[in-house]
């Protein structure tokens, strides 16, 4: 026979179980609930990357403004509330990139100064690196783009790295000519005189187009013109040649005109081409060198945006900055 406290021992026990199951029972609600919300922000996070990845593809075919600021307004309200998202430092990259090429360079640098502070080991830190020295080189900081420059061409993770030999050339140029600009994706811009051209009157020219018309720059005074120089056998060229196609067509009938100064070496490549894509504006075989010459090219692709008046307004523009700075131009030209 049990003593008369027992019971007493034992009630307390299944009490104290109970309380321990209880215990757990919630632990579990708790962790099935932070499973749930951590699937439910996956799902939500997916979603918004994708709709990042289609406002990007979407603003690549030409967009306004107005779009720009809504595609950067989407990217900062994603870092904010997915900062563990698995690619937000893919999404920090693409903020800071689109921000500097549309000249808000202070906001780019604070953005890719976050990212490589907060997510030193993320995937995207290596090719911020060089857009952060690109940068610093805009507002003449160069003495902070060294440092960024220096870490790529040296430190062991990057050195080797596709960015690496950029860097090194870039840190064997006089800093007081580097603009921030590159010649195309895979190197330095190896002719930045170029910019001695900006804010000065275009060099003009005379020569016969590929039609055997005469063309001079003194024909569009009145019209923003871009100086296209390019050729078939230039891969990065090619590569531009879509965005260049778009910008055309969005801005011809507003006071705007390209002329193509072709490098080809004869007219077989490059008349094929123009055809096969169905390229309208003039074009210039300059096969003796005498207009790149005139403006000092020696890399392509290079272009020269000129205003109105006839004035270099903005050189070496690719991408969303050829975008852009038309589209201001033209704005600028047609308020005049």
């Amino acid at each position: 026979m049990f003593p008369r406290s027992e019971p007493m021992r034992i009630n307390e026990g299944w009490h104290h179980l109970a309380i321990v199951l209880m215990g757990l029972f919630l632990m579990a609600s708790c962790v099935n609930s932070t499973l749930t919300a951590t699937i439910s922000d996956s799902v939500s996070a997916n979603g918004a990357y994708s709709e990042i990845k289609t406002a990007l593809n979407e603003l690549s075919k030409g967009g306004e403004p107005a779009d720009y600021d809504a595609l950067i307004e989407k990217l900062r309200t994603f870092i904010k509330t997915y900062p563990k998202y698995r690619r937000v430092d893919e999404v920090y990259y693409f903020l800071g990139s689109i921000l500097v090429d549309l000249q808000r360079t202070e906001e780019g640098i604070a953005v890719l100064e976050e990212l490589i502070r907060d997510y030193p080991f993320a995937t995207y830190v290596e090719p911020s690196l060089l857009t952060l020295g690109l940068a610093y080189d805009k507002i003449s900081e160069h003495h902070q783009a060294d440092v960024l420059y220096e870490k790529l061409a040296n430190h062991p993770k990057y050195r080797n790295g596709r960015y690496a030999v950029t860097a090194q050339q870039l840190l064997e140029q006089d800093k007081t000519e580097r603009t921030g600009e590159l010649s195309s994706s895979s190197g330095a811009d190896p002719h930045p005189d170029r910019n001695q051209f900006v804010n000065q009157p275009a060099p003009d020219f005379r020569v016969m187009d590929i039609r055997g018309e005469e063309l001079t720059l003194e024909q569009y005074r009145g019209q923003v013109v871009l100086l296209d120089f390019w050729a078939t056998w230039c891969q990065p060229c090619i590569a531009e040649m879509p965005n260049v196609k778009r910008t055309y067509a969005k801005h011809r009938d507003q006071q705007f005109q390209i002329i193509g100064i072709s490098l080809d070496r004869s007219m077989g490549p490059l008349d094929a081409y123009i055809h096969g894509e169905g390229i309208e504006w003039r074009q210039c075989l300059d096969s003796t060198g005498q207009i790149s010459s005139l403006y000092n090219v020696r890399a392509i692709p290079s272009t020269f945006l000129i205003d109105g008046a006839g004035i270099v307004r903005r050189v070496n523009l690719r991408g969303f900055a050829l975008e852009n700075a038309v589209s201001e131009l033209v704005r600028e030209n047609l308020a005049n």
